[in-house]
């Protein structure tokens, strides 16, 4: 038997943004945490796009401590800091850039997708 998707009640109801709820999770994720906020503040109707604005606000803000933390270290080490971890701060973004988009062809598909390791978070933040 196959799997079927599951579309969201909220998919095809009207967002407040006064964009389709398509394209305000497309925003908030492209742009991340910046578009995840401002999706997420202007958001009231609809539940879906407002799930999808703080998971991608809550993504943005782990992709900027990770470089945060990652330019630390380099400048605390600057020699030795430089040559183990000058890949982790582009492995961690690569990261939190695959999920996203994963998380985006989800919202495309009217699917509520929980990044993995976000799911304690948006259980935290969100509620519906």
């Amino acid at each position: 038997m196959a799997d079927q998707k599951v579309v969201d009640a909220d998919f095809n109801k009207k967002s407040s943004t006064g964009l389709e709820p398509k394209i305000a999770c497309l925003i908030a994720y492209i742009f991340s945490w910046l578009g995840g906020l401002i999706i997420y503040l202007l958001e009231k109707e609809n539940k879906f796009v407002k799930f999808h604005a703080l998971q991608a606000l809550i993504i943005g803000i782990l992709e900027v401590v990770c470089i945060i933390v990652i330019s630390v270290i380099l400048g605390l080490i600057p020699y030795i800091g430089w040559f183990f971890f000058s890949w982790l701060g582009y492995v961690a973004a690569g990261v939190c850039w695959i999920f996203a988009i994963i998380a985006l062809v989800k919202a495309f598909n009217g699917e509520r997708y929980y990044i993995p390791f976000l799911r304690g978070l948006m259980n935290k933040f969100y509620k519906e």
